[in-house]
């Protein structure tokens, strides 16, 4: 008995496999893309244009669809990033940062645990976010362009607030700074 598949049976085979690739791909064609609904125009790109000279400081841009900024601080003096209201935010040392739940920055992050946001009090409390010198978060300066409608090439520019020292040492004052621009999809 001869069990060798025969060339008429292995061509008849490789026929009705690209039959069946024709006629499917026509179907998923026939069929095209979901319809979706409120489709951005374009995304806002957020860049750093000048840091603060402060040794073992280090920030940079988390690309999302909502920038963010990741800082991270290996330096001598403890720093303090300054909310939206020039309060008080996020403390940063070489090995933690600490963030302050009476910051009303702190209380609008997306991100804040909902334990630690709903524990504020009036006069707030410290307490450990990360048991690095690193933390990132989606800063509200870095969204003023999200919900424009604007043409290629709009732009803004913020600045973070650093506070180098602590207590009654904090008397130097430097700003992270950079620019947004809303880039159309083309």
């Amino acid at each position: 008995m001869n069990f060798e598949p025969s060339r008429t049976g292995t061509s008849a085979t490789l026929v009705l496999f690209g039959l069946v690739s024709l006629s499917v791909s026509g179907l998923a064609g026939a069929h095209g893309a979901p319809d979706a609904d409120n489709i951005p125009s374009g995304v806002v790109k957020a860049s750093i244009t000048e840091q603060p000279g402060i040794p073992g400081l280090s920030t940079l841009i988390l690309d999302a669809p909502r920038p963010g900024v990741m800082l991270s601080y290996r330096g001598e003096e403890p720093i303090t990033i300054l909310g939206t209201d020039g309060e008080a935010f996020l403390r940063f040392s070489q090995n933690r940062v600490e963030a302050y739940t009476g910051s009303a920055s702190w209380q609008a992050l997306p991100s804040a645990p909902q334990g630690v946001a709903d524990a504020a009090s009036e006069t707030g409390t410290w307490v450990i976010v990360s048991n690095s010198g690193s933390f990132g978060w989606l800063d509200p300066r870095l969204n003023a362009l999200q919900d424009a409608h604007g043409d290629a090439g709009e732009f803004a520019q913020w600045r973070i607030p650093v506070k180098l020292g602590s207590g009654s040492e904090s008397t130097s004052v430097h700003h992270i700074v950079g620019e947004l621009t809303f880039k159309a999809f083309q």
